[in-house]
């Protein structure tokens, strides 16, 4: 698509005629914000921080995903997360890694990451795709 931009006496009629009014008016918006759509920003990268949308909806998955066996024996820890929040505030099904001591309980974090829902992470206002680091902490 950039090549279509930098045709001489590509306009705004022609991009339309061409890609079609919704493409058009998204390729136009990412060019005018300098914003790859496929690109993945890190926090330091954003004007507006992503949040979780709801702390107690995440602290009832994260209840209810601890595995019986290890809370009961008393095993605890915390799991490292990191995931792609898309522009949409939902994360992006494969890019959850996970790091924990405990195998499980990274397995458990992980179902809950699936489950999360964030505001996304903003760059001039817009929303974009963002790299998330998330703790998340099993204590029995």
């Amino acid at each position: 698509m950039a090549r279509i931009a930098t045709l001489p006496g590509a306009t705004r009629s022609t991009l339309w005629r061409v890609l079609g009014l919704a493409t058009a008016i998204a390729f136009m918006s990412t060019q005018a914000w300098g914003q790859d759509a496929s690109k993945v920003y890190d926090l330091a990268d954003l004007s507006t921080m992503p949040k979780l949308a709801s702390m107690s909806q995440a602290t009832k998955l994260i209840q209810g995903s601890y595995p019986p066996l290890l809370k009961s024996s008393g095993v605890g820890g915390t799991v490292q997360m990191e995931m792609v929040v898309d522009k949409d505030g939902k994360v992006e099904p494969g890019s959850i890694e996970t790091a924990s001591s405990v195998p499980a309980l990274a397995e458990a974090a992980k179902k809950v990451a699936e489950k999360l829902e964030f505001y996304p992470g903003k760059v001039k206002d817009t929303p974009v795709r963002t790299r998330v680091v998330l703790p998340v902490v099993y204590k029995p």
